[in-house]
């Protein structure tokens, strides 16, 4: 049963890409509108909650600095032109939860290449404690074996200033393992061979990325989630040998590599 289910009072944080708002007497879900302006793989930014409360000047400034230092982490990203992020801020933008994304929305979503949507909230110091609410989707996994939804609770530095907090988020590699997770998984939809290079070096270091984050003790969707991204990549490889529309370098790929890719070893 989904998390969300559980959590009713919580307003979700999450990545997920910027939705919509279903215009009145038609079905033609309304995005913001940079969604429809840029070209590339879109991770939508909706409002994280800093002070628990309605919205204030200072989360505005917050959010904004925000958007000013998580941009600048995608864009350092070594990646090619054609597969580069595009960071989309959607003001006043904070879904209820899976209902928000039924499926008419997740596939227009996807076909914007809108890759991954957060929101969220900060909660201050309880006993010592900092509590971080991040909701994430990843919107082409919506067709997917797992679920492209997602919830975690981070607890950073008690005591740590809005400014801090800030830049923790900017620098969270778990953001951006679901981020290059979706983005393979859209690559290889949409480019097929001539996509498995870039799909192939999203997956391993996504993988590499969540396996520190889930550890020690990863949950039962969190272990479906290494699974599946580990069946992808082993799925890549071995038809990358053998795909006559695949010219790259992983098809020398030898046997002994292959085996121990494709093994569970790395699950």
């Amino acid at each position: 049963m989904s998390l969300f289910r559980y959590l009713p009072r919580l307003r979700f944080l999450g990545c997920a890409v910027l939705i919509c708002f279903v215009k009145a007497g038609g079905q033609e879900p309304q995005l913001c509108t940079q969604i429809n302006l840029v070209t590339g793989y879109k991770i939508v930014l909706d409002d994280i909650k800093f002070s628990s409360g309605s919205a204030s000047e200072q989360d505005k400034q917050l959010m904004n600095l925000l958007n000013f230092q998580l941009r600048s982490r995608l864009e350092s990203f070594d990646d090619e032109a054609t597969v580069r992020y595009h960071l989309i801020r959607c003001n006043g933008r904070l879904p209820e939860g899976e209902a928000s994304f039924p499926p008419l929305t997740m596939t227009g979503l996807v076909n914007r290449d809108v890759v991954l949507e957060i929101w969220g909230e900060i909660f201050g110091p309880a006993q010592g404690t900092q509590r971080v609410f991040l909701n994430y989707v990843m919107m082409p996994l919506s067709s997917g074996s797992v679920s492209p939804f997602l919830q975690r609770t981070y607890t950073p530095k008690a005591g740590s200033s809005p400014d801090e907090i800030v830049e923790w988020l900017a620098n969270l590699n778990e953001l951006s393992a679901y981020a290059r997770i979706a983005r393979a998984v859209r690559l290889l939809a949409l480019k097929g061979p001539t996509g498995y290079d870039s799909a192939k070096a999203d997956f391993e270091t996504a993988s590499s990325d969540l396996h520190r984050a889930f550890a020690p003790n990863p949950t039962a969707s969190q272990k479906e989630l290494l699974t599946f991204v580990s069946k992808r990549k082993c799925e890549v490889l071995q038809d990358a040998r053998t795909n006559s529309e695949y010219k790259g370098p992983l098809r020398l790929l030898p046997d002994t590599i292959l085996k121990r890719e494709c093994t569970g070893g790395n699950l």
